[in-house]
Formats: C-alpha cells, sequence, structure tokens
C-alpha cells in the first residue's frame, strides 16, 4: 500500500510518496520517492484532505482476525453467559472473568504457542480496545482468577464448583436459538473420547492410560458432544486418564437429558458400545447408531455367516475410505433379537489378505530354514526361537514338539480352520441401529460420517496445539479444557458462517481467511485534532467476504477526537 504524504515547510507544501512495509510484528512507513512542489509538475495529484500537521503512527497492531472473533464472540453472547452464570455482578466488565476467557479462547484459536505470554500477546493486538482495558493490561494472575470462577475448589463445602456444565448448556441454546435445525429435521449428535499427556502427577485427574500410540502415559481423557448438522459442540467432559470410553459413556447419559433434545440420535465407536448403555439410551427415547465389536460370540457369528453380494443395491457411496457393501441382516445381538448391518470394506479387505499372505509365506520359509538347521540346544530356547518368528501371527501356525521335553525338534503347519475364520472376517464389521427405518447403505454411511467428532479433536490437538497440560489443580484443569472448547466454539461458528452463506460470496475457505485476516494491522495517525484509525492490507476479497458474513460495519477506517 502506498500513499502520498504532504509535508508543509513555512508556506511551501512538498509530496513524497511512502509505502507500508511489515518488519517483524510491526508495520513501519518508508519513503519511497519524492514527487516535487504541490502544483508544481504535471502528474503530481492534488491529496483531497487538507493540509493538517502528520505525526508517523509509533506502532501498528494486530487487528483483524482478533476482531472478527471478538464480534463472533460478542453475537454469542459468549462473556455476558460466562459473567451471569459465574455469578459476576461487578461494573468491571472489562476485566470481568468472560471478557478475559474470551480473550484467552481467541488466543488459542489464533495463536496458542503464545498462551504462556498471554498479557504480552494481549498488547500487541486490539483487543484491548474493543474490550475496553485502556491503558491497564490485565496480568497473568487475572486470567487465572477468571479460570476460577468458572471452576474452583469451595473449602466450606470441601467440594468442586464446576460451572462448565451450566456454561455449555447455555451457550449451545444460544448458537441453536440463532442456528436453528431445519425444519422437522431432528438432533443428529456423536460421542467420542481423546487423551492428553500431562506433565506430573500430582493432580487427582492424573491417571496412567493407553494412548493411541499403544503406550502407556500420564494422561487426562477429555470427551465431547458434537452436532452432526453443523460441527458445533453441545458439551464437553474431562475424566481421569484412566477411564475407558466405555466407562465415560455411562457419565454421557444424564447429560443428555439437560439438553432437552428431543427425539435425537447418538452415534458413536464400537470402542463405547455396550448392552447396558444401548438399553439405557433405547429407554431414555434416543435412537442409536453405534459399532458393535467383534468380540462376542454372537457378534462373530453375524460377521461370520453373513455374505455380502456386491452388487449396486447394497454399494455405499462414501469417499476415501475404499470400495463399501452392506446389508442387513436379523439375529442375537446386545441382549435379545436385533436388526443389525454388515458392511464389509473391499479394499481392507484385500489389503489385509495381502498382507497376512505374505507374512505366513515368509514365516513358512524361516520354520522350514530353522527346522534343517536347528542350532539351539534345549527345547526352551527352540521354543522362544520359533516364538520370535511367529510373533503376532501365532494363532495361524499349529507347532509340535516331541513329548519328552529334551529332543530339540519341531513340526509345523498351518492352522486352516484360523485362516477360514480370517477370511469370513476380512474387511468385515458391524453396525447397529435403533431405527430400522433406514437402508443398510444408509446406516454405514451415518456411522462412518462421525469423523466429525475427531475432526473436533484435531483442531484442539493440533490447530490450538494443546501441549501438555502443567496445571496441577483439578479445578483449574477442568476450567483450562472448557477454555480449549471455547476456542473450538468460535472456529466452528466462523466456519458455519462461511458455510452457510452464499458460497458465490463467500469465496475464501476458513483456513485462507484466517490468513488474510491475520494479516491485517490497524495504525493510528495523530493529525493534531483527531486520530485517523486505518487498516493496511485489507484486501478487496477480504471485504467482501466480511460484507457476506455481516460485519460490514469492522474494519472500516474512522476518524476519533483526540483526548
Amino acid at each position: 500500500m502506498t500513499w502520498i504524504r504532504r509535508i508543509k515547510r513555512g508556506g511551501t507544501v512538498y509530496l513524497c510518496r511512502y509505502k507500508s512495509v511489515r518488519k517483524g510484528e510491526k508495520v513501519i512507513s518508508q519513503f519511497v520517492e519524492y514527487l516535487g512542489v504541490e502544483s508544481d509538475q504535471e502528474k503530481v495529484p492534488l491529496p483531497k484532505k487538507t493540509v493538517m500537521t502528520w505525526k508517523p503512527p509509533e506502532r501498528s497492531v494486530r487487528s483483524g482476525d482478533v476482531t472478527v472473533f471478538w464480534h463472533i464472540a460478542q453475537d454469542l453472547k459468549i462473556a455476558q453467559t460466562i459473567n451471569r452464570i459465574c455469578g459476576y455482578n461487578k461494573r468491571d466488565i472489562p476485566k470481568s472473568p468472560g471478557t478475559l476467557l474470551t480473550i484467552w479462547a481467541i488466543n488459542r484459536a489464533l495463536d496458542p504457542e503464545s498462551t504462556t505470554q498471554l498479557p504480552a500477546w494481549l498488547e500487541t493486538t486490539d483487543l484491548p480496545k474493543l474490550a475496553g482495558f485502556l491503558q491497564n493490561i490485565p496480568g497473568k494472575d487475572a486470567f487465572y482468577e477468571a479460570l476460577d470462577c468458572v471452576c474452583s475448589f469451595d473449602e466450606k463445602s470441601d467440594r468442586i464448583i464446576d460451572n462448565t456444565k451450566s456454561l455449555d448448556e447455555m451457550l449451545y441454546s444460544v448458537w441453536r436459538n440463532q442456528h436453528p435445525l431445519p425444519k422437522d429435521a431432528s438432533e443428529v449428535v456423536a460421542y467420542d473420547m481423546t487423551s492428553i499427556i500431562v506433565y506430573g502427577d500430582t493432580c487427582p485427574l492424573v491417571k496412567k492410560g493407553h494412548n493411541a500410540d499403544e503406550g502407556k502415559h500420564q494422561q487426562i481423557n477429555l470427551s465431547v458432544l458434537v452436532s452432526k448438522y453443523d460441527h458445533h459442540p453441545l458439551t464437553h467432559r474431562v475424566h481421569p486418564g484412566n477411564h475407558s470410553s466405555m466407562t465415560t459413556m455411562q457419565e454421557l447419559i444424564p447429560r443428555l437429558s439437560d439438553f432437552a433434545i428431543k427425539e435425537g440420535t447418538i452415534i458413536w465407536d464400537r470402542g463405547n458400545t455396550s448392552q447396558k448403555t444401548v438399553t439405557t439410551l433405547e429407554r431414555h427415547g434416543w435412537k442409536v447408531i453405534c459399532g458393535v465389536p467383534k468380540i462376542s460370540n454372537d457378534a462373530k457369528k453375524m460377521v461370520q455367516n453373513t455374505d455380502i453380494p456386491e452388487n449396486q443395491e447394497n454399494l455405499v457411496p462414501c469417499k476415501n475410505v475404499g470400495e463399501l457393501y452392506a446389508v442387513k441382516i436379523r439375529a442375537q445381538l446386545l441382549g435379545k433379537e436385533r436388526e443389525a448391518v454388515v458392511y464389509r470394506n473391499v479394499t481392507k479387505a484385500t489389503g489385509r489378505l495381502i498382507k497376512r499372505n505374505r507374512a505366513i509365506h515368509e514365516i513358512s520359509g524361516e520354520l522350514n530354514q530353522l527346522k534343517e538347521n536347528i542350532y539351539v540346544k534345549t527345547q526352551n530356547l527352540l521354543h522362544d526361537k520359533i516364538s520370535k518368528i511367529l510373533e503376532g501371527w501365532k494363532s495361524f501356525f499349529i507347532i509340535t514338539m516331541p513329548a519328552d521335553g529334551e529332543t530339540v525338534n519341531f513340526e509345523w503347519k498351518l492352522n486352516n480352520e484360523r485362516m477360514e475364520d480370517a477370511r469370513a472376517m476380512d474387511g468385515k464389521y458391524l453396525v447397529y441401529s435403533t431405527d430400522e427405518s433406514f437402508t443398510a447403505p444408509e446406516v454405514v454411511r451415518l456411522y462412518l460420517e462421525k469423523d466429525f467428532v475427531e475432526k473436533f479433536f484435531q483442531v484442539v490437538k493440533v490447530d490450538e496445539d494443546l501441549k501438555p497440560i502443567r496445571h496441577r489443580l483439578v479445578s483449574r484443569v477442568r476450567a483450562y479444557f472448557f477454555v480449549c472448547t471455547l476456542a473450538y466454539r468460535l472456529l466452528s461458528a466462523m466456519r458455519w458462517m462461511i458455510l452457510s452463506a452464499d458460497s458465490k460470496k463467500a469465496s475464501i475457505g476458513l483456513k485462507d481467511f484466517l490468513k488474510k485476516l491475520g494479516q491485517i494491522d490497524r495504525l493510528d495517525a495523530d493529525l493534531g485534532n483527531e486520530v485517523e484509525s486505518f487498516y493496511v492490507n485489507m484486501t478487496t476479497d477480504v471485504r467482501d467476504q466480511l460484507d457476506v458474513l455481516g460485519m460490514k460495519s469492522i474494519l472500516v477506517s474512522e476518524r476519533t477526537p483526540n483526548v
């Protein structure tokens, strides 16, 4: 961006061209060329503004993205809701817990790596002006006190006062009132849980538990319930690190009644499925779509004995998951006769068959080689050697050794029965749906499309850069996770605003939109009696998108009295 600056010296006005240049976090003015005395030569433009004293801006502040998120937070009544639920009734609204936690959530959504230096980051943005801090930027202690308003330990009652449940309910209510479901549609939600690694073990919530990398770590588990319609969260819950996902399902059931959802459908992965959970939810009027683990005899029989013709009627049209076919069956399942769906991923089945055949071929060669050249001296050592060769594939081989316990030799053969069972199970999965009006392909699609709840964890862990938690108090941990989900609400709201706008006009996706907004800074020019605020790096497509999203009045240059 370039502009012409008028510099008055005595009775003469000189014209110079300047441009905006970013250096680090600041945008500065840089001289380009001298144009001459005003009206002294051709093609030298005459500025429209009257001559006035101009003091170069001292610095720029980050404005674009923080301003947009601030206005989204105001529309969602986030600060207002937090203050009301937490019982904050003081007049100092700028430094209320609602305002401070809104700022923290914006920080987590945009610049999470700076969260340990929150006050310093805050000074480089337009948030103090938007919040009304004036000269006094809140310190780190003020933000921690805001956390304690959300969740804290009450010494008198010797219990934790946790407001996060009520906050989740109210924030969801505000969102759904502003963005209602389509007519005659019911809420479809997905449930899942993930683990968050924690430093130290002084917090009672921190326990060793299974992680995605199959190791055991000190961790805390976070579960969430997310709407399928707009991917907006309903509620979250923090659990001890050793709680299994099936255990947390029992805690979820009473929470569902708090949201006054009628005829809702809940979807979850097979790791959360139990007979008790399914029957309880059905008794409370909820419809269920869930995966069923292939561990019970009933489930195994249903999967093994079901033939799935690979024809057009059974085809499940899904992207990026392979070639799928599904059929309905009725059999004994989860304590009674039920209708369920068995589907087969042909792509995965072929891959597993190839992998198994190659492994068995290689192991067979190693066993033959070992049998021809047994170089160990005892049966125990031979047994250990064979076990190492069979690692991961032991069930597919039958090994016999001499009964005397001393002769160092062995015989082997393939376990053909296990091979047939594996082929019958390859790429096959079992899904249960209480709504029998769905076709088999429809049930599978609804089940597989639950990945939007997994994207919640991806955003919280990756985009929000959720590093191992360092808080030691249970109350602080719970409140901190609330701030993380608050940040997701802001991101989810912006994403939905873009998707629900006219696709021809809202031409910038969420990621690119945030990137371009992040480049917009505000500069204040001291004009003597007035201060002019203008925004650098504002592009036409960003301005058009803001207009489409109903934010036409923000990030617009203005003049205010110089106080």
